[in-house]
């Protein structure tokens, strides 16, 4: 299944992937699907950027579905459907 995947202020992994936007065919339907799919693709860096040291999914990336909703970390099973969107967003604070 082929989804549509983009990075926004998230350099630590636009700068493996060599672009903020790309479409990928993943071997399932869910957003862990995806996100392991770009791991398998890209490798430590993207895992890293992902998931803090003890495994756990960084709070700090908010995950955007077709631009409408946003699916909240602790549901790595959402389904997703052909030609879906995902956005990946880093949450900044600054003073």
């Amino acid at each position: 299944m082929k989804v549509n995947v983009e990075f926004l202020g998230f350099p630590m992994v636009s700068d493996v992937v060599g672009k903020k936007k790309l479409e990928i065919d993943i071997p399932g339907s869910t957003l862990q699907h995806v996100i392991d799919e770009l791991i398998r693709l890209y490798g430590k860096k993207v895992k890293d950027a992902f998931y803090d040291e003890k495994g756990n999914f960084d709070v700090m990336i908010q995950i955007a579905l077709n631009e409408k909703t946003f699916i909240p970390v602790n549901k790595p099973h959402t389904a997703l459907i052909e030609g879906d969107t995902l956005t990946f967003m880093l949450l900044l604070a600054g003073g």
